[in-house]
């Protein structure tokens, strides 16, 4: 059976819109608004971590130092470096003003899944994927995130819903196809993952078999948008090696892809998993019988597009399966945030799960299930260290601040992944470190090619120590113990004793002085 092109966006019963309701358009704004709002609430909050570091730095860098690092690193995310750098200069680099875009950017992506969803499937499943899309963890994480996720996946859903709206209309308007080209480069330029999204759009072509002419402009449009992303790709491809810090994280394993990844607990992800395949078989069963069950019951499926249903699976599980497959036979390539412009296909598919569900108050149950289980990790989130790892950057900075004394050095851990080195503290939060001397530094940042500072070891530097009576050293607890014990025993061996310890969340301060003796 093949869809007819009017039976993808000709609203059904289900999508008919009384008199005095609100119109699609307002909709999505009014959740869009939400999303935003909830993902920018109490964002501020947390210390800024190391992938956040890597942005704002990058995006402070002057512009002529910028271009040659993304030559040698982080090309992939260049551009959402150069918006930031833009921002930055006209509102700092403050927790709530670096975060702030993706909030704003994350409401946007919540309106495109409810545009998509009302397009592929009813007006009743639109506004239950905007209901999902306010407290999807992985919505919630991108939009309180200094990352190009958010972006990532607003630029994903939006063109898809272009792409969708092109086929089923059987679009011949070159200059459509030409936007939807440039959406496809515009999409590598902000995250090259991106491009697996294509592959999905492809897809469509099989599940609703397309004639030839159509798969043909897409074919063209699509091959005109990858020549356009040619230079990011290219830089993507030499600085592959880049990502192979992924090999020294946990494996990929059945919580991170299917807890992690979308949902953050496992009671959550029991739901949502649970609500998924319960709709994909309601549809099932919709589809063979007409919706009718034993017993009289029925499923809310009958306006249910099983096509759009089938693409909106290959989105959610594609993507993820090849970064997977690469991930074990060819290069490190998985991360759990890396997925994050599959987003709202999951909250589309949670959306019908709940919409299938044989009476309205088991999916009012299960609506309030979901936010009442997501709220916890919503919340945890936004504590003091709820980014990654526990990053306690902001509370470190904020004791060097209030303790240390004009003419005291400063140290820090080197024993421990660029990432999560104590250093970047000084960069996120420069104002707090004015009174101290970064002795071990040799070349800044912004002057290298690379992410992050060039430091010498402490025991290269002693000489830098002379005339200085009290040093403040930073460790991280999940550093190599020998790179720590190295380091105080260097200070220890010159002149110095520890006078305080200071344990925060992660990191150890210690303040050492001169032995008067």
């Amino acid at each position: 059976m093949v869809i007819a092109d009017s039976q993808l966006l000709e609203p059904a019963s289900g999508n008919r819109q009384s008199r005095g309701s609100l119109t699609m358009t307002q909709i999505s704004t009014l959740f869009g608004t939400l999303a935003f709002a909830v993902s920018f609430a109490g964002s501020w909050i947390p210390s800024l971590w190391g992938d956040e570091a890597a942005s704002v730095m990058s995006a402070e860098r002057p512009l002529s130092t910028l271009f040659p690092m993304l030559q040698h690193v982080d090309a992939v995310h260049g551009t959402y470096y150069l918006l930031l750098h833009f921002w930055i200069d006209l509102f700092g680099a403050s927790p709530l003003s670096v975060r702030f875009p993706s909030a704003v950017i994350t409401g946007i992506a919540c309106g495109g899944t409810i545009v998509l969803a009302n397009i592929l499937f009813s007006r009743r499943i639109a506004v239950i994927t905007g209901i999902v899309c306010v407290l999807l963890p992985r919505f919630t994480y991108m939009g309180s995130e200094a990352r190009s996720y958010a972006l990532s996946a607003a630029v994903a859903v939006w063109l898809t819903v272009l792409f969708v709206m092109l086929v089923a209309t059987r679009s011949r308007r070159a200059s459509l196809w030409v936007l939807y080209g440039v959406g496809v480069a515009v999409g590598i330029y902000v995250f090259l993952y991106l491009a697996l999204l294509l592959l999905v759009h492809g897809a469509y072509f099989l599940v609703v078999r397309r004639e030839e002419r159509q798969w043909r402009r897409w074919f063209r449009a699509t091959v005109f948008g990858v020549v356009l992303a040619g230079p990011v790709i290219g830089f993507g491809i030499a600085e592959r090696n880049q990502i192979a810090f992924l090999a020294h994280r946990s494996p990929a394993t059945f919580s991170t892809v299917l807890v992690g990844q979308w949902f953050d607990t496992v009671w959550l992800a029991s739901l949502c998993w649970g609500l998924i395949v319960f709709g994909c078989v309601a549809t099932v069963l919709a589809l063979r019988k007409r919706s009718t069950l034993t017993a009289g019951r029925t499923f809310h499926v009958q306006n249910t597009n099983p096509r759009g249903m089938v693409f909106i699976l290959v989105w959610c599980i594609l993507p993820t399966t090849l970064l997977l497959a690469a991930n074990a036979v060819v290069l490190p390539s998985y991360s759990n945030r890396y997925l994050s412009f599959c987003a709202p296909a999951v909250a589309i598919l949670l959306a019908i799960g709940v919409a299938a569900l044989p009476r309205f108050w088991m999916q009012v149950a299960a609506l309030l299930a979901f936010v009442a289980l997501a709220i916890p990790g919503y919340i945890a989130e936004r504590t003091e260290f709820g980014k990654p790892g526990g990053s306690d950057w902001a509370v470190v900075s904020a004791i060097i601040a209030q303790k240390a004394m004009p003419g005291d050095a400063i140290v820090f851990d080197n024993g421990v992944k660029p990432s999560w080195r104590p250093r970047l503290a000084m960069h996120l939060y420069p104002a707090d470190y004015t009174a101290v001397d970064d002795i071990a530094l040799k070349t800044p940042y912004e002057r290298t090619a690379d992410l992050w500072d060039e430091v010498y070891p402490i025991q290269d530097i002693t000489d830098r120590l002379v005339g200085i009576s009290r040093v403040w050293s930073l460790e991280t607890t999940v550093s190599d113990s020998t790179s720590v014990t190295s380091d105080l025993h260097v200070l220890e061996r010159n002149g110095f004793t520890v006078e305080q310890v200071i344990p925060v969340h992660r990191t150890i301060i210690y303040e050492l002085v001169r032995s008067r003796s």
